[in-house]
């Protein structure tokens, strides 16, 4: 898998499968094989050692300061590894017996004895497309050994060896190809999306309130998930068919994720009384999130407040009304029953479902709804009852729903856990407390060429980046006391074409935040769209979250081996720099630029792999046409803008992790609410997964923690990612 384009629980998960499926053949090499990822992650090192594994191979990003074969790689959080560096790469030794005849070995050595010192020198016989050659065994000279990596590493010591801290991201002896993390920002997006509904809600819901623990469910899903994160797959580097089965995985996984998170949802709404609603909270924390609701209101209610289990009255903001959906009709009484019976499919007839009738002098009213109320309902035996009741006269029939509003309100839920609302008439509400920001000035949208490829970014010489509006105008779309929502609409002239953006500014009350989506109708090919958000103060580094860890990150980077280096990097659930930081949706391209953090939010490319890209001097691939990774046609890109560097880990859980909520269905009962596990202690601590026997807490800070969780207390070292039972 590439390491920085997915998740720490989706490689995690993937060293943990193919641990077991090895198990089931016989047995696994334990070496972690990493040597064409396109850098490497900080927490790698301790990721490996937990699958008892302390040796790695690899090859891209290890930097300059590593200048002999073998090295201590040691993880942010102190576990190490002896790592392999492969010079020359995978397959430094792949064509050295194309040639017919006898093989000489002695340039292959004297290429790279320097490096190996008095260490036997290691040749990679494999690479790429390539098989092994037919004779192979017969034809290896006298003096050279056959033998696995496996076999080569065994017994390696760390004592004496050089050693390497945190991630690595050189280009320094072999091409980074950073380009790889804004390339199809589709998928990445994808990828997110499937990742979250899987870890966050998926399998924590079905675990506290499923009945049966899904697991055929779960073991499609997270297939399609190891299918997708191949370092060739996520990334976009592939043929526009690959990138399209990706799509098509994501899109699988994330339906089995939500159907089995809305499933465990329905279980709790089964406990909650008809016309109130489950308030379900997938945060290990107790937590306030903005909730949204479509509320059956009777016209002559003023207001709407939501009633909580103890009484409590929550003040709420109407968002919209829908007048009741009606149809009527003038039919003689034989024909009534009839003309509902050719209308319906099933119970549904005007894409609503049938909940009951009722007749008014003359009028037979026809009532329906979004839900089904009773849940169960013999069509037949209704539409016989209804023809019966107009047998006879001229009636009117009119199909009627009940009036409904969209409001919007602030509800308080337990961790992991789950509330209760109602909604109850009031004659006015109460002001929220909600953020008023200006926002005009607090984006720039910079658009520049790119005639690089999938594997690096590259401007022409001439380039000119085009950052200024041919018109301009702020929209206040919604101004409650709960949320403030603004549309900057901005038309920018791009390749002499308009291009018309749109980026909506949402406020809530009780958040700290911005939420931030870009929205437009890309027309333009061979391109890079970046949003500018300006810093508070001026920036030195930056921090970026991901992959189990908070790294911070120079504004330079280690160039060579023929590679501009460019200071982009990626980050998963934030990055902070200047006095700010930038919640994220998923994976996303950062850089500081001058006093301002920009982030990718397209790159349209066309090929592969360019021979002639400015950016780098060998080939990365085939040069093979992409035309879908131009991404034309209607694309988003969302974060959320947080003028602080405090309690980031806290903000990022709440934007990227929304309640759930879902309709009582029992009938009678009162209002309840129910806790799942809550962590208590410091924020940095984060549970990255909660399963049905086991769950896993990652302590995302340089200092040691003791937090509770499931009823223990945890002393965690820095940065330490603990597995433990339930």
């Amino acid at each position: 898998m590439d390491e920085f384009l997915v998740d720490g629980e989706t490689t995690l998960r993937n060293l943990e499968a193919g641990m077991r499926r090895a198990e089931q053949l016989g047995g696994a090499m334990r070496v972690g094989y990493l040597p064409d990822m396109f850098g490497h992650v900080a927490q790698m090192p301790q990721i490996l050692r937990a699958a008892g594994i302390d040796t790695a191979v690899v090859w891209r990003g290890v930097p300059a300061a590593v200048d002999f074969h073998r090295f201590v790689w040691e993880g942010i959080d102190g576990s190490s590894v002896v790592a392999e560096y492969l010079p020359g790469g995978y397959g430094n030794a792949a064509y050295i017996f194309d040639v017919p005849g006898p093989v000489d070995l002695r340039p292959f050595e004297e290429r790279y004895r320097p490096w190996f010192g008095s260490d036997p020198v290691l040749g990679m016989v494999g690479t790429d497309h390539k098989p092994l050659v037919h004779d192979f065994s017969a034809r290896v000279p006298d003096g050279a050994t056959v033998g696995t990596v496996g076999e080569y590493l065994a017994g390696a010591a760390p004592d004496g060896l050089p050693r390497w801290r945190g991630e690595l991201r050189s280009a320094a002896r072999a091409n980074l190809l950073p380009g790889v993390v804004s390339a199809r920002i589709d998928l990445k997006a994808a990828c997110g999306r499937a990742e979250r509904w899987l870890e966050r809600y998926a399998e924590p819901l079905q675990a506290l309130y499923g009945t049966d623990w899904p697991d055929p469910f779960l073991a499609q899903a997270w297939s399609r998930m190891f299918q997708n994160s191949a370092h060739d797959s996520i990334c976009g580097c592939s043929t526009d068919d690959v990138s399209a089965l990706v799509l098509a995985r994501y899109a699988e996984a994330e339906q089995i994720g939500r159907e089995l998170a809305q499933r465990a949802v329905a279980q709790i709404g089964a406990e909650i009384p008809r016309g109130a609603f489950a308030i379900v909270n997938p945060s290990p924390r107790e937590r306030t999130d903005l909730i949204e609701l479509d509320v059956v209101v009777p016209d002559e209610w003023e207001a709407v407040e939501l009633e909580l289990p103890d009484g409590t009255r929550l003040p709420t903001q109407e968002v919209s009304r829908r007048s009741p959906f009606e149809w009527e009709a003038k039919l003689a009484g034989a024909e009534v029953g009839a003309a509902i019976a050719r209308r319906l499919h099933g119970r549904e007839i005007f894409g609503r479902l049938v909940n009951g009738f009722r007749i008014e002098e003359r009028e037979a009213i026809l009532q329906v709804g979004d839900e089904p109320d009773p849940e169960f309902l013999d069509v037949e035996q209704l539409v016989s009852e209804l023809s019966l009741a107009t047998a006879e006269g001229e009636w009117t029939l009119r199909v009627v729903s009940e009036p409904k509003r969209t409001i919007v309100a602030a509800v308080p839920a337990p961790p992991l856990g789950w509330t209760s609302v109602r909604p109850v008439r009031v004659p006015g509400t109460v002001p929220g407390t909600r953020p008023t920001l200006d926002v005009s000035q607090l984006t720039r949208i910079v658009r520049g060429k790119d005639i690089g490829d999938s594997y690096n970014f590259a401007p022409p010489a001439e380039d000119v980046l085009v950052d200024v509006p041919t018109d301009e105008r702020l929209e206040h779309v919604e101004d409650g006391p709960f949320r403030r929502v603004d549309v900057l609409h901005r038309t920018f002239t791009w390749d002499d074409r308009s291009v018309e953006t749109r980026t909506r500014f949402e406020q809530r009350a009780g958040e700290s935040f911005v939420r931030v989506r870009l929205e437009l109708e890309n027309t333009c090919d061979d391109q890079r769209v970046r949003v500018h958000v300006p810093l508070l103060e001026p920036a030195d580094s930056s921090r970026a979250e991901g992959q189990f860890a908070v790294v911070e990150r120079s504004l330079e980077v280690e160039g060579g081996h023929g590679e501009v280096a460019v200071p982009t990097f990626p980050a998963s659930g934030f990055v902070a720099a200047g006095g700010i930081a930038l919640l994220l949706d998923h994976v996303t391209e950062y850089e500081v630029v001058g006093d301002e953090l920009a982030l990718t939010a397209l790159r349209s490319i066309g090929y592969i792999s360019l021979n002639g890209n400015p950016s780098r001097e060998e080939p990365a691939g085939p040069e093979i046409p992409i035309p879908a990774a131009q991404l034309r046609g209607p694309r988003s890109f969302s974060f959320a803008y947080y003028p602080s560097t405090d309690s980031i880990t806290e903000h990022a859980e709440a934007y990227r992790h929304p309640f759930l909520t879902a309709r009582g269905t029992a009938e009678g009962g009162e209002l309840r609410s129910a806790a799942g596990p809550g962590l208590e202690g410091d924020a940095r601590v984060v549970v990255t997964a909660f399963l049905n026997d086991r769950a896993r807490i990652v302590n995302e800070s340089d200092a040691p923690q003791t937090v509770h969780f499931a009823g223990r207390e945890l002393e965690l070292r820095p940065w330490e990612i603990r597995t433990i039972t339930l």
